[in-house]
């Protein structure tokens, strides 16, 4: 067994890392890489599983902390020689800064169709303050992100900005596409996205994992959301459930001045 560990960085500059798992020698036992931080500053890297490949960053003008985890089992259940990962992200910036989490799922098992699953969470800001918070795991079969009993909601806040852009998605990778889109000018966001997945057949944003739905937005301020869905045969979203035949939406809402609230975006193509 192979364990990297714990790296701290106090009154942080920068850090690029970059760590590669694999090979027989970690067969053994699992694998983990965790990385904090707590400074003004840049911090990123990225892990390739094998199985899974990840990057993260975080930074900010002003304050700057938070920590990314990353976990290889090594178990390679049902003998798919396919590996369960998981990954996260808790950080909160401040200033004009950005935050972001990419998982990509490189491996499956042949029944569970192709490999290329993609999970994404990112937000900007010019100043004030923003946090962000995700995890996603990857195994044989999908990704799921299932942020129930680790932080359930405010997986993207911006407090005070007088500019911002926050993104959340899954991809199959296969054709199938969910996710939204915010361009904020001056005000606060907070994003609720407590669980997502992709698998051969479908992507699920803003819901599934066997979770209940915790999937909603609101803004003050002024600002333009998009949420968009696409699907090999069809999309559909919470935002709009009389909505039937469509194969793909783009939905747009603006406002100026004034507080903006969607109570449930949950959206799913196949």
């Amino acid at each position: 067994m192979k364990k990297l560990s714990r790296i701290l960085i106090p009154l942080m500059v920068a850090l690029v890392a970059i760590f590669s798992f694999g090979g027989a020698a970690l067969a053994a036992g699992p694998t983990d890489v965790t990385v904090d931080w707590n400074g003004a500053g840049w911090v990123g890297g990225g892990v390739d599983t094998g199985d899974a490949s990840v990057s993260f960053q975080s930074g900010g003008s002003g304050a700057n902390m938070g920590a990314f985890t990353a976990h290889d089992s090594n178990d390679n259940p049902y003998s798919y020689n396919v590996d369960s990962c998981s990954f996260s992200l808790d950080t909160g910036i401040s200033g004009s800064g950005f935050a972001e989490l990419m998982v990509n799922r490189l491996t499956s098992a042949s029944s569970y169709g192709a490999a290329g699953q993609l999970s994404y969470i990112g937000v900007g800001i010019a100043d004030g303050s923003a946090t962000l918070q995700n995890r996603s795991a990857t195994n044989y079969a999908s990704m799921r992100d299932g942020n129930y009993g680790w932080n359930a909601n405010d997986h993207i806040t911006v407090t005070g900005a007088s500019g911002y852009d926050l993104q959340r998605y899954v991809d199959s990778g296969t054709g199938n596409f969910a996710g939204i889109r915010v361009d904020g000018g001056v005000g606060d966001a907070d994003l609720d996205c407590m669980s997502s997945e992709a698998s051969a057949g479908q992507v699920r944003l803003g819901w599934g994992c066997g979770c209940y739905t915790n999937a909603d937005f609101n803004a003050n301020g002024s600002g333009t959301m998009t949420l968009a869905g696409a699907g090999n045969n069809s999309a559909t979203t919470a935002m709009a459930p009389g909505m039937t035949g469509a194969s793909s939406f783009n939905f747009v809402a603006n406002w100026v001045n004034s507080a903006f609230g969607l109570a449930n975006y949950s959206t799913t193509a196949n």
